[in-house]
């Protein structure tokens, strides 16, 4: 046996799971998800017509506010990337949230034809 072979415990390659602190060093991210979910909320509720341009006085606020959090988590690297950009499309959907009603009921439109004209031929 050799001296230099003592009671020395190898580290672990890996950490067994995620880590604990998982919340606070994505904190900024969740934050501009937040605003992002809340901003689009917040929009969708005061839209009378769903078709119409909504109040840009409510949701410039929120977008500009879910940017710079992204640009603050992208700057901390906290490395989940999702969570910043998910708020940032979130309040920038609402700045234009008839459009995307519109486009999404299109797109949907399309697709069931697609379906349908592809279980028929």
């Amino acid at each position: 046996m050799n001296a230099d072979s003592g009671d020395r415990r190898l580290a672990p390659e890996t950490r067994p799971g995620p880590s604990p602190h998982w919340f606070r060093n994505h904190a900024v991210g969740l934050l501009g998800l937040l605003l992002g979910v809340i901003g689009f909320t917040i929009v969708a509720i005061n839209q009378t017509e769903f078709w119409a341009q909504p109040d840009l006085r409510i949701a410039t606020p929120f977008l500009v506010c879910t940017i710079a959090a992204g640009a603050v988590s992208m700057a901390r690297r906290e490395g989940a990337l999702y969570l910043p950009l998910l708020g940032i499309g979130l309040a920038a959907a609402a700045m234009m949230l008839g459009f995307v009603i519109v486009f999404g009921a299109v797109v949907l439109g399309t697709a069931i034809v697609i379906v349908i004209m592809h279980g028929v031929m």
